[in-house]
């Protein structure tokens, strides 16, 4: 009897594997997604490159946004050399020589530096950044020129 069990063992192990087999190769197939680019389906894209300006308004429009941008900022105690009032005067000036279109933004940086007193805050500080942002903004997309290739 044990002659029987050893023969019939391995022989009842290559039935298993014989059986596993085909169950192995008849996997369902794997489905997957194709996505195909139609011309139809894509917008034309819109353009959105504005204009470059004028080498000397955008010399004129860093030279404003640098001059406000460079303000003193005190924290703790007024500057001798902070003069608002001149400030806002010399923001009013730069401002007639940028465009139309960035004026509102001058003209609200000069009224936030005449609200601010007679020293700078942090708050006034980030209150004259945003109001510069579009200044920023039209800088970005006028005047940037790409990096010269040697």
């Amino acid at each position: 009897m044990n002659r029987h069990l050893r023969r019939t063992g391995p022989l009842a192990g290559l039935v298993l594997c014989l059986l596993a087999l085909p169950a192995c190769g008849t996997a369902a197939p794997q489905r997957s997604i194709v996505l195909e680019d139609t011309p139809s389906a894509r917008p034309d894209p819109a353009p959105t490159a504005l204009p470059a300006a004028d080498p000397r308004t955008c010399f004129d429009v860093a030279g404003a946004h640098t001059a406000l941008a460079v303000v003193p900022l005190s924290t703790d105690e007024a500057d001798p050399r902070y003069r608002p009032e001149e400030i806002s005067a010399s923001v009013h000036e730069l401002a007639s020589r940028v465009p139309a279109e960035l004026r509102p933004a001058f003209d609200d940086a000069g009224a936030v530096l005449a609200g601010a007193g007679d020293s700078l805050q942090p708050a006034e500080l980030a209150e004259l950044q945003r109001t510069l942002a579009p200044v920023d903004e039209w800088l970005q997309a006028r005047c940037e020129e790409p990096a010269p290739t040697r």
